[in-house]
């Protein structure tokens, strides 16, 4: 098993910041960015397969059984990179499905398990791709991107960076690709050698992060973009599945809250639990609506959840009309 990598190249660095700028705020900000990649210059992987990780993915599965095949596929590419000497590194998932799905709350949780750094990077209406590949120093205001800013602050060579919403990305009409700088970070060659144009003296690698985009729709994802991803289609939950996912955070809710479990039902009613199932739209509804349930018997002086407690669909936000006899979509989000 590889123990360090060095991902960037040392004398390049230290010749950029001994370089002189008559800009005080200039040579600051250089100073400070050459310091952060110093401090992290020698590597490790994360997300290396172990049983319990094994385990722990399995479980993963159960809790989204909308991603199981992402999870078979990533339990494969883990098993592969285990034999291969390292942890995973370079997966390149595009995860397309309804809001609602669960995609960004399957991310984090996946990155949480893998237990390296994540970060996820909002696409909507992102008009240039400073976001990730930074911006130039001669402006004022120059940051690094999102590249630069998770491999500086990270011990780990392998990061996960979600691309949120690569569908809603703006200015694809208008002539000009905001997702441009992501075309070369998805090729390991040229990722091999990515330098931040606020910092744009220094190389380093970013061809081991793993990235996994979201999207609603795959029309508006342009096709050299779309090649450099493995496409998974995320369905809607089935309604025994929600039924299942209903009542563990439902459980998970109490967990958390030990003095509102001592005085409450520790499980749903069936009748409840019907009622949840065929009018929730998303787990953004399901956890408004469970909080307020509980709050409602309790209110009531009583123990046990009923179908008395549940509320109209405006004492929690939720669009549309409790009780209407359109079904909406199944999921979470």
């Amino acid at each position: 098993m590889q123990d360090r990598i060095n991902f960037l190249n040392l004398r390049e660095l230290i010749g950029i910041a001994k370089r002189r700028s008559p800009d005080r705020d200039e040579a600051r900000k250089v100073k400070q960015w050459a310091g952060l990649l110093l401090e992290h210059a020698d590597k490790r992987f994360g997300a290396q397969l172990t049983p319990s990780m094994e385990a722990e993915l399995r479980t993963l599965s159960e809790r989204h059984p909308n991603f199981g095949e992402v999870v078979d596929f990533l339990s494969a590419e883990m098993a592969f990179a285990r034999a291969a000497g390292h942890g995973l590194s370079f997966a390149r998932l595009l995860l397309v499905g309804p809001a609602g799905t669960g995609k960004t709350t399957f991310c984090l949780e996946l990155a949480k398990l893998l237990g390296v750094p994540s970060q996820v990077a909002s696409v909507n209406n992102v008009q240039t791709s400073a976001f990730l590949t930074g911006t130039e120093r001669h402006w004022s205001n120059s940051e690094p991107g999102a590249v630069f800013q998770l491999l500086a602050n990270s011990a780990y060579i392998n990061p996960i960076l979600v691309l949120d919403e690569i569908d809603k990305a703006h200015g694809h009409h208008q002539g000009y690709d905001p997702l441009n700088g992501l075309y070369t970070l998805l090729e390991r060659r040229t990722a091999e050698r990515f330098f931040d144009v606020a910092l744009p003296g220094v190389h380093f690698d970013a061809s081991r992060i793993n990235w996994i985009a979201t999207a609603n729709s795959l029309e508006p994802v342009r096709a050299p973009l779309l090649s450099r991803f493995t496409v998974f289609r995320i369905r809607p939950l089935s309604q025994d599945e929600m039924r299942e996912v209903i009542a563990r955070m439902y459980g998970e809710l109490l967990e958390n809250n030990p003095a509102v479990s001592r005085q409450i039902e520790s499980t749903l009613p069936d009748d409840v639990l019907d009622i949840l199932c065929e009018q929730l739209e998303t787990g953004r509804d399901m956890d408004r609506m469970l909080r307020v349930l509980i709050g409602r018997t309790l209110q009531a002086g009583e123990s046990t959840v009923s179908t008395r407690s549940i509320p109209p669909p405006h004492a929690v936000g939720m669009p549309g009309a409790f009780g209407s006899e359109r079904r909406h979509p199944i999921g979470f989000y």
